[in-house]
């Protein structure tokens, strides 16, 4: 199931899942939701994905449907959303007319719409905000989900900086702002987490060890709790005041701890290189 904010790139996604031979139907009713998952599950088809969105309630709640689908066969909904300045710069762009515009601005279709689709974002397995995604990382991400439910799961682990934004689709965001900075040390301050020099001035303070030991066993601890419930994929987020030293460090040691013991790990460290700390 994929669901999501009108602009937040339900297209793309849509595009992604057909390149991989699943059967997609979009805006479907809200009342033929079960029965066309009833029709494609008797065919030959083996995979589909069933697009819902804001225009699908006009045929009633959708919600609740999803919730017994989710129950009955395990189907993993996939949200996706974007920031509303996001949306108005997309729109601006395609020039196409929002599903709710009419007698109201764009700006105001965009608040409604996140409002109505409260729910549907609540009940979602994986929640992606494609606000800083072009279409070629957006794909990345839908991959990485799908890699989750063909294998046994995955621990998707990034580094950013707060100057930036937080990741809206992190499940844990851990901050590494208290520890100390190396953009401080004249020799270290061009450098990146990922360096070697970055990773001996680390390893002088135990502190810092000591806190990756600790979010590689809360996030272990609810990897395993979750994928008891069928969900196999978790985002983690380590951010520190420009994403390039201490939470590119953190993240790259929490993913070096993980990858020890065989589970699926996604390193991505989404802020580096645009700026020192």
């Amino acid at each position: 199931m994929v669901s999501g904010l009108s602009g937040a790139g339900k297209t793309t996604a849509i595009g992604l899942l057909e390149d991989l031979g699943y059967f997609c139907m979009d805006n479907i009713p809200a009342a033929l939701i079960e029965e066309m998952t009833r029709l494609l599950m008797s065919s030959t088809i083996e995979k589909f994905a069933i697009v819902v969105d804001i225009r699908s309630e006009i045929f009633g709640d959708p919600v609740e449907k999803i919730k017994r689908l989710k129950d009955k066969l395990k189907a993993q909904v996939i949200f996706l959303e974007a920031s509303k300045e996001e949306i108005l710069r997309r729109y601006a762009l395609t020039r196409r007319k929002h599903p709710l515009q009419d007698g109201m601005s764009l700006e105001k279709a965009i608040e409604v719409e996140r409002e109505k689709l409260m729910d549907l974002r609540e009940i979602a397995d994986h929640v992606i905000d494609t606000s800083r995604l072009n279409a070629h990382q957006l794909r990345e991400k839908l991959l990485s989900i799908l890699k989750a439910e063909w294998e046994e799961g995955i621990i998707r682990i990034i580094s950013f900086g707060y100057r930036f934004g937080i990741p809206m689709d992190a499940d844990f965001v851990f901050d590494a702002r208290f520890f100390p900075n190396p953009h401080y040390h004249p020799n270290l301050s061009h450098k990146t987490g990922l360096d070697e020099e970055v990773r001996e001035f680390f390893k002088e303070y135990p502190q810092v060890e000591e806190y990756v030991k600790s979010i590689v066993k809360m996030i272990l601890t609810a990897f395993h709790e979750y994928s008891k419930e069928g969900r196999k994929s978790l985002t983690v987020a380590i951010g520190c005041t420009g994403g390039q030293h201490r939470s590119v460090y953190i993240a790259r040691r929490i993913a070096e701890e993980i990858s020890k013991i065989g589970i699926s790990i996604l390193e991505e460290h989404r802020d580096l290189g645009k700026g020192i700390e």
